[in-house]
């Protein structure tokens, strides 16, 4: 039920967009990190924070688990270009209507990260799905809700729609 938003220039934003601000919710990372997010959540008004936890309960969780810690696997742009070929997977597109605009994979569905809560029975579900964005950031917190809220066969393409045309394959504009 985790979500990941990595500490960076949009950890605020993507906090306030996915992170209900009627619910208390926990951090996970080290003092240093959690005293800025803190801060930082404070100047949108997202502070319901009901603790926060260092990094190393991850492992404690994994090792006392009976079930397995989930992660998100990766795929290749190239490994990508013959799946969509094959009939294999389900492209989602999380990156804003203006990136989606100026060129896209062909059959991508387009939901923008902020709406994909919200959108998700949009998504089929026969199939692996396959998160993209431009780089890769985006889609891995959009993988991460996808799997929070029970979606299991959750993939995320590395280096997002950036490798896919650094690797020369097609575009739809």
């Amino acid at each position: 039920g985790t979500v990941s938003v990595p500490m960076g220039g949009s950890f605020t934003t993507w906090m306030g967009w996915l992170v209900p601000y009627t619910e208390d919710f926990f951090l996970i990372g080290t003092a240093a990190t959690v005293d800025t997010a803190v801060r930082d959540l404070a100047m949108i008004g997202l502070d319901r924070i009901g603790g926060w936890f260092d990094p190393s309960v991850i492992d404690e969780w994994a090792a006392a688990s009976p079930s397995p810690l989930t992660q998100v696997p990766q795929i290749e742009a190239v490994d990508l270009a013959h799946s969509i070929r094959n009939g294999g997977v389900t492209l989602v597109d999380v990156r804003n209507v203006n990136e989606f605009a100026a060129g896209h994979i062909e059959g991508a569905i387009h939901i923008p990260l902020g709406r994909l809560t919200e959108r998700m029975d949009e998504i089929p579900r026969e199939k692996p799905i396959v998160m993209q964005c431009a780089g890769g950031m985006r889609s891995m917190i959009g993988a991460s809700l996808l799997k929070g809220r029970g979606v299991d066969r959750v993939i995320n393409l590395s280096g997002g729609y950036s490798a896919w045309t650094k690797a020369g394959l097609p575009v739809k504009d």
